[in-house]
């Protein structure tokens, strides 16, 4: 065809055609290249089609903004044992850095506890030679819990603490675990389980109030209020407050934004993989993952019905069994409801769900595959979302890859100053910290 139209063009146009020609021959060229060659299309902005997003600012509370000597205290107090009734147990015990803060166990153990980690074991009471049971819930991490919703579905200082969502706000949730027998109060104080809790917080301040280093501390931290002690305006320095104030301000600190996903997200288009990429298209697609883990803390802090098989002590309402939001609400509207936790670094948190039952995420990622199979006896399908039920027909590859996501939600603090990562070389109690267990670095 090509030689016919040189011909007839060379004898019509002699002047024109050698110009005509080119064109015109170039562009059956292109016609035929593109007929046997299509271009490959472009894939629409994996960013803009899923909505993905990283982590903003910290959301601080108007009476805690950052100040170094309240951070430094906050972490001095979180791994000193001096807050366990039988100063045997601190919060880093069961919120370990080596452990992405949490402490790798599928229930913890607490007061009475020997070791660390997945090797520590149950023994009994220091004070009164009584066995202690596991704490009943999975430890989740402390990592991002800055970020966790509140009841407006927004980021913020008040959002939910803890699986069933019993408390707002990390100020509030420092308080707590040493109230708890099997956490951290132990049977150091007297009187039946309500009257120990009601007085083990202010026992632990009257031990804090008597060691001149953490008055020290608490003075450096928080000015304002060591003016008004001085003044004769309040009772003492160290109080509820002030030690709530301090271990908050530690973790709040605890931010990991620097995931292979984070950097995704920013721009670098070779943080992933392909099999991730794969995984995160699934994640949001054919998997139904981003349904409730989505945003930038991978997770929209809703109270769901799951139906994740129970194991360990149970709670209150129903014995041996944990009944999820309803412990707290007393709503049996809410049974066996638990919030949705964050994935952020959940490759580094394992085993997984509130009672910790799944060893790995391919067990996680399988459950929801299986339509939330094997089930809790009591939670039937008309008590659950239907896109939970349904199974998911993910194939292995499938399923391998959404795992692979998923691990790129890490980062194990990249970024952070090293103390935040470390355990102190001593604290103020003169206690081993943790038990003499320290984390990977230097001490502060």
């Amino acid at each position: 065809m090509k030689d016919y139209i040189y011909k007839f063009v060379k004898k019509t146009f002699p002047v024109c055609y050698l110009v005509f020609v080119t064109i015109l021959l170039f562009s059956i060229s292109a016609c035929s290249d593109n007929e046997t060659s299509p271009a490959p299309p472009v894939e629409e902005d994996l960013v803009t089609q899923f909505k993905l997003q990283t982590l903003d600012s910290i959301p601080y509370p108007p009476d805690n903004l950052p100040r170094y000597e309240r951070i430094a205290l906050g972490r001095l107090l979180f791994y000193d044992p001096i807050l366990g009734g039988e100063k045997d147990v601190a919060c880093g015990t069961c919120h370990h850095p080596e452990f992405g803060f949490a402490d790798g166990r599928q229930l913890p153990v607490g007061t009475s506890g020997v070791g660390l980690g997945p090797n520590r074991i149950l023994t009994q009471s220091s004070v009164s030679g009584l066995p202690l049971d596991f704490t009943p819930r999975n430890a989740p991490t402390i990592y991002n819990t800055a970020y966790n919703f509140d009841e407006n579905g927004n980021s913020s200082h008040l959002g939910f603490q803890f699986w069933d969502g019993r408390v707002n706000g990390l100020e509030v949730q420092s308080t707590k675990p040493i109230t708890s027998r099997v956490e951290m109060r132990g049977d150091a104080y007297p009187g039946d389980d309500e009257q120990a809790s009601a007085v083990a917080l202010d026992s632990v301040i009257s031990r804090l109030r008597a060691i001149p280093e953490y008055i020290q501390h608490f003075r450096d931290s928080f000015p304002e209020e060591a003016a008004e002690w001085d003044a004769g305006l309040r009772e003492h320095i160290i109080d509820s407050s002030t030690y709530a104030r301090a271990i908050g301000s530690f973790e709040r600190e605890l931010v990991t934004s620097n995931s292979p996903y984070d950097r995704f997200v920013r721009g670098e288009k070779d943080a992933l993989n392909d099999v991730q990429v794969k995984g995160l298209k699934l994640f949001f697609t054919k998997a139904k993952c981003g349904n409730c883990h989505n945003g930038p803390m991978f997770s929209d802090y809703k109270f769901m019905i799951q139906g994740v098989p129970q194991e360990g002590p149970g709670k209150d309402v129903l014995p041996g069994d944990d009944t999820g939001r309803e412990e707290h609400t007393k709503n049996p509207a809410d049974r066996y409801k638990f919030h949705t936790p964050t994935l952020r670094n959940i490759e580094l948190t394992a085993p997984y769900m509130h009672d910790g039952v799944f060893a790995t995420l391919e067990q996680v990622v399988r459950f929801y595959n299986d339509g939330c199979n094997p089930r809790h006896p009591q939670v039937t399908d008309d008590m659950m979302d239907p896109d939970l039920i349904q199974p998911l027909g993910l194939t292995d590859d499938e399923v391998l890859a959404i795992v692979e996501f998923m691990k790129a939600l890490t980062d194990p603090g990249i970024g952070l100053p090293g103390y935040l990562l470390t355990v102190p070389e001593r604290v103020p109690s003169g206690l081993m910290p943790v038990f003499g267990v320290k984390g990977p670095g230097s001490g502060m």
